[in-house]
């Protein structure tokens, strides 16, 4: 699994590279698709913390938005994990992955150098405010966007850059890992290959798995700890 990889490369980062003095255990949790709650998760390793003299738990929310999850999910599942440790282990909720800029720093160097035209496709929610994140991504870096579940979609997007003289449009997903949505994504770019063959349309990969995903999320964690 994507996520286990990461854990294990964030393992040994911190092993390698980090200040931090205390001891430093990393494990994920998933909100969904898993055998237990979250809240189960997050209770069973932080039991597994006391015993080497952690006090304090931070959960990083991989996240790229502010959506649903990261504002009301996440919270809540982490409220009952509370409630049932009480006072054993802290537990601080990190601001989201996408919030910091460590990231953003790290997704805009993935689009230097590019020289055709790129625009970001990103999930997407209907939640207020829960799209600054990647607007701000966008407008920064002087490129489109586009959303999967909400406006502007994709297509409408494509469709108005070619309608200013577009030739060859770059289109880089804004998902950490490849999955049902991104393979999605896939089919959609294949089919405005057809409806637009004098458009060279090029899909990028998933951030995914890297050293450099690794470092950067512990260097959140490390000023955060």
């Amino acid at each position: 699994m994507a996520v286990a990889k990461l854990a294990q490369q964030l393992s040994g980062w911190f092993a390698e590279f980090s200040a931090v003095k205390s001891p430093t255990l990393v494990a994920t949790a998933q909100l969904e698709l898993a055998d237990k709650p979250l809240h189960v998760q997050i209770s069973d390793f932080a039991r597994n913390c006391s015993p080497c003299g952690i006090k304090r738990v931070l959960i990083l929310p991989l996240f790229l938005i502010s959506g649903v999850h990261v504002m009301d999910d996440i919270p809540a599942e982490v409220a009952i994990a509370d409630r049932e440790l009480g006072d054993l282990v802290e537990l601080v909720v990190a601001p989201f992955l996408g919030f910091h800029p460590n990231f953003t720093n790290l997704f805009g160097q993935n689009l230097s150098h590019y020289s055709s035209q790129t625009m970001i496709i990103a999930h997407g929610s209907r939640r207020s405010g829960g799209n600054a994140i990647v607007e701000q991504l966008a407008s920064s870096l002087n490129i489109s966007v586009a959303y999967w579940s909400v406006s502007p979609s994709l297509t409408d997007t494509v469709a108005a850059s070619i309608a200013t003289g577009a030739t060859e449009i770059r289109i880089l997903p804004y998902f950490l890992f490849a999955g049902g949505i991104t393979d999605a994504i896939e089919s959609l770019v294949a089919q405005l290959r057809q409806q637009y063959p004098q458009v060279q349309l090029t899909l990028g990969e998933p951030i995914g798995n890297s050293p450099e995903l690794a470092a950067t999320i512990g260097k959140i964690l490390t000023t955060l700890a």
